[in-house]
């Protein structure tokens, strides 16, 4: 008698855990070592991973769909709507609308493509795909050091700074280094997370790139700050986010001010949004059109040291409507984050401080790379959220009860 093959229990929730840990490392480490050989490898391989985690989805029971329409009816969600609903609508006074609808469906396919991976990722992943992230931003940090030092000069050079690969990747690392960080943490792996900060920071000095080391530096400290009051510091964020956002051109025309005072010429990106708030004002209500920024650069309507903070372009192409959803959105994430679960709380406020001062700082943060790669960190933070507490896995007998206290 030969003996009798054990039967599978659930062949289809089989599949889908092979498929979602395929797209998984996909996702996160294929992808972010990608920037270090192409500029377009990330429009392709997150659309593929995404797709593949829907298809895991799909195979697994749950109630995902529920979650996600509570998440487009959440305040957060309708703040989001809102503003798409906005820059869409912008595009009616746009003057080159052409470019600027294909850019807008991009950014708009690129976000529903991650808001549903998200839904879809099942409800309790492995704890062993935490590791996937951080071997991911070690690998590309280390690589891109390397390049920088010993590489070719086409690496780390280049005609416009937001196409160099050099850049993007020390970008790209710098992001997604908090939840890389938050994996190891919820794993109790100190050590590991002390070398993946410092080799991610050695990185970023080996081409002595300043925005990813203040975005690093800024980053750490909320970091070690959130770990005592998430709440507290949280509501300060949020109210920082909010002025800043809001009061953007008044900072600009105050500066204005203080170069006629002191005769100074009027260059420079905060004069340069000065001079477009004091003579364009008509035009702040409404904005001048979705992706006219770029635009209006490259076409010489502003000069050419016009700012390319996210600050700028908010207020140029969707104007005081836009400005306000924008900030309502960043308070609702911030505020949302500082009440979000301990192990959680902190490498998410993190992760948010470093975009943001990345985003500040004039980076062609509207440019569908940057868009995309917030995606994928959106993708890394939901892993992080929904992979159980504690140095092993917890039994499926305590998923729900594990759950409800993620809920709490």
């Amino acid at each position: 008698m030969f003996a009798a093959r054990p039967a599978l229990e659930d062949p289809a929730a089989e599949a889908a855990q092979l498929l979602c840990r395929l797209a998984l490392v996909i996702l996160m480490i294929f992808t972010p070592a990608a920037e270090l050989f192409s500029q377009g490898a990330l429009y392709v391989l997150l659309p593929v991973g995404a797709t593949i985690l829907l298809i895991a989805g799909w195979l697994s029971s749950g109630h995902r769909d529920r979650h996600l329409v509570a998440a487009l009816l959440s305040p957060i969600g309708i703040a989001a709507l809102f503003l798409a609903f906005w820059a869409g609508l912008s595009l009616i006074w746009m003057p080159f609308p052409d470019e600027a609808a294909a850019r807008f469906c991009r950014a708009l396919g690129t976000g529903a493509v991650v808001l549903l991976a998200c839904a879809f990722l099942p409800e309790r992943t492995n704890a062993s795909d935490l590791y996937l992230l951080p071997v991911g931003v070690a690998a590309t940090a280390i690589a891109t050091a390397f390049l920088v030092l010993f590489g070719p000069q086409s690496f780390a050079t280049g005609a416009h700074p937001d196409s160099i690969l050099a850049q993007r990747c020390l970008i790209t690392v710098s992001l997604l280094l908090w939840p890389a960080l938050g994996a190891l943490a919820l794993r109790e792996r100190w050590l590991l997370a002390a070398c993946l900060a410092v080799v991610v920071s050695l990185a970023a000095f080996a081409d002595f790139l300043q925005i990813a080391l203040a975005a690093i530096a800024l980053g750490a400290v909320v970091y070690v700050v959130a770990v005592t009051d998430a709440v507290r510091i949280s509501q300060v964020l949020a109210f920082v986010f909010a002025a800043l956002v809001l009061l953007a051109p008044i900072f600009a025309v105050c500066a204005l001010l203080i170069a006629d005072l002191a005769q100074l010429p009027h260059t420079g990106p905060v004069l340069a949004f000065a001079d477009v708030v004091t003579a364009q004002w008509p035009r702040l209500l409404t904005g001048h059109g979705f992706g006219m920024a770029g635009q209006a650069i490259e076409f010489g309507i502003l000069p050419a040291d016009a700012p390319r903070s996210i600050l700028f372009t908010i207020w140029y192409e969707l104007g005081f409507l836009g400005a306000v959803a924008f900030a309502a959105l960043g308070v609702r994430v911030f505020l949302a984050a500082g009440r979000s679960p301990a192990h959680f709380a902190p490498p998410l406020l993190a992760g948010l401080v470093a975009g943001l001062v990345i985003a500040l700082w004039g980076a062609e943060t509207t440019q569908l790379w940057w868009m995309t790669l917030n995606g994928l960190d959106a993708i890394a933070f939901v892993l992080l959220y929904k992979t159980p507490r504690g140095k092993r896995p917890a039994a499926p007998a305590f998923e729900a009860e594990t759950d409800q206290e993620f809920q709490s």
